[in-house]
């Protein structure tokens, strides 16, 4: 008796439909099923027949997911808000502000110093550096 109630769950697992879960929101006539919009009826007949509901593709990303940004000559402190960077991924020149609000973050900023053969410091005697941002969406 013993082996056999051991063995029922073990049997029940196996025979047992896949599950799947959904996140399920109502409002009013208005049902939104995984971030998708149906009405009422519409998800009536999804819920009574699973197979009329179609596959949600992953999006496809849009253009390069990663750039770099350098700035065209050196700066004794970073830049300002104004000043622009030559990005690749021909994304052109743009400034901090436009970078954002084109969807891309900033995910590293590296100082490159100057080669050996040009000024190293400033009027004001401080290190140059050009800036390099890596940015992602």
């Amino acid at each position: 008796m013993k082996h056999l109630l051991l063995a029922l769950p073990l049997a029940l697992a196996i025979v047992a439909p896949q599950a799947s879960a959904a996140f399920v929101f109502r409002v009013g006539d208005t049902v939104y099923v995984d971030g998708k919009r149906y009405s009422w009826e519409e998800w009536k007949k999804i819920r009574d027949n699973p197979e009329l509901r179609e596959p949600q593709p992953a999006p496809a990303p849009a253009g390069p997911r990663a750039a770099a940004c350098t700035t065209a000559i050196y700066y004794d402190e970073f830049p300002s808000e104004d000043e622009r960077f030559q990005c690749s991924a021909d994304l052109g020149m743009l400034t901090r502000g436009q970078i954002m609000e084109k969807g891309w973050k900033v995910d590293f900023v590296e100082k490159i110093a100057p080669p050996s053969d040009q000024q190293a410091q400033s009027t004001r005697g401080m290190p140059l550096f050009k800036y390099k941002l890596v940015i992602s969406r």
